[in-house]
């Protein structure tokens, strides 16, 4: 993804989390816990799972012993 797909997902998210948000905050107490606390877990999930997927060699010791020093 280059960076006017990046921008493209920056856009969207600015403009459909917010709207997500509302919309759960309308449907009433299910809304509302759904907003407080699957939206919050889905996000971090998603975070850790992009994370984990486009690691790179590079981003830390993982093929390396640690042997103490920096």
């Amino acid at each position: 993804m280059g960076l006017a797909g990046a921008i493209a997902v920056a856009i969207a998210l600015f403009i459909g989390l917010p709207l997500v948000l509302l919309l759960a905050a309308w449907a009433g107490p299910v809304g509302w816990i759904t907003a407080a606390v699957v939206l919050p877990l889905a996000v971090l999930a998603a975070i850790l799972w992009l994370g984990w997927v486009k690691r790179r060699p590079d981003d830390g010791p993982y093929d390396r012993p640690y042997d103490g020093e920096f």
